[in-house]
């Protein structure tokens, strides 16, 4: 496919789909929008596993890993 027929069928701009190809960078709504167009939704289900809480009490009681913010260059 190309990154032209991809534009029209997600929806992003060429320029944003040129970007991402280039540099990997691409919002949150764009990145959806292509997976959609390229049938690769349930791919997304990878990166956000299924959480294994059923209550708000279960996730309070959990230990919370420290997430240390990312440096910006």
């Amino acid at each position: 496919m190309t990154q032209e027929v991809l534009a029209q069928r997600s929806g992003v701009s060429l320029g944003s789909i040129k970007r991402f190809e280039r540099t990997g960078e691409i919002s949150l709504a764009s990145l959806v929008h292509v997976a959609f167009a390229l049938r690769a939704e349930d791919d997304f289900k990878e990166l956000f596993p299924p959480l294994r809480f059923e209550t708000l009490d279960e996730v309070m009681a959990a230990p919370h890993k420290r997430v240390r913010a990312r440096k910006r260059s």
